[in-house]
């Protein structure tokens, strides 16, 4: 009989045999049911009835969200997604879900998404990689001793180019830009810092951007960046409350 397990940190291992590390598509959840850190995390996989999971759902604090933990499901039926969903999540509490594209309406029998956000994957193509040099980007220590690279202006950043994660293969990557410096390629120099150093330590970066935000797209498609045909939704879930009136 199918169940829902909670997996102690000493046995994440049996989740490896259903990942791939060199799949672009499997990477977020490599990480997070891998390699985040054991206190920051909870893992909950799907036994269709013997002692090997035929998926999981990884429940992670990260510093993306303070308030909101990240909810990473990795599965391929709609028995599966149901039965963890119900299990890992609380009644309204909100967490930050990511889900590929065609799973969506597996999740909504169950859940109530808001602010739902099409994301589309963008992976670094070294052998297009144009490198861009700007002296006044300078890198900076982020928490985890992860790189970040910054312009900045007095105090304050008004560029940033940082990870959210490091897996075995690929690192996830972030940009945050100021009104104040928008349109003066600050972005394009510390996104560029960043994937140098990146590749350098051997690893792919792999940018989420929003499918319709087309100047964040070509900015990183002039540096190298290519689609890589994975399309997720990024969404606020809710699970309801069965027992609510």
């Amino acid at each position: 009989m199918a169940d829902v397990r909670r997996i102690p940190p000493s046995q994440r291992h049996i989740l490896s045999g259903l990942l791939d590390p060199r799949s672009v598509s499997d990477a977020l959840a490599a990480y997070y049911g891998l390699l985040h850190p054991v206190e920051r995390v909870a893992l909950f996989g799907f036994f269709p009835g013997n002692h090997v999971p035929s998926g999981f759902l990884a429940l992670a604090r990260t510093g993306m969200d303070l308030f909101r933990p990240l909810a990473v499901p990795f599965v391929g039926t709609l028995q599966a997604m149901t039965a963890l969903l119900r299990v890992a999540l609380e009644p309204n509490r909100p967490v930050l879900l990511h889900v590929p594209l065609e799973q969506r309406s597996w999740v909504e029998d169950v859940a109530e998404l808001t602010d739902a956000k099409p994301i589309d994957l963008l992976r670094l193509d070294t052998a297009r990689y144009r490198p861009v040099i700007n002296v006044l980007v300078v890198e900076t220590a982020a928490p985890g001793g992860w790189p970040r690279f910054e312009i900045r202006s007095g105090e304050d950043a008004v560029a940033a180019a940082g990870v959210n994660w490091i897996g075995t293969s690929y690192a996830e990557i972030y940009l945050e830009v100021a009104e104040v410096a928008m349109g003066r390629g600050f972005g394009r120099s510390v996104l560029s810092a960043l994937a140098s150093r990146l590749v350098a330590d051997g690893k792919v970066p792999i940018y989420p951007v929003t499918e319709d935000d087309w100047p964040t797209v070509m900015e990183a498609e002039e540096l190298g960046f290519r689609r890589t045909g994975d399309r997720r939704w990024m969404a606020q879930a809710l699970r309801r409350d069965p027992g609510a009136a």
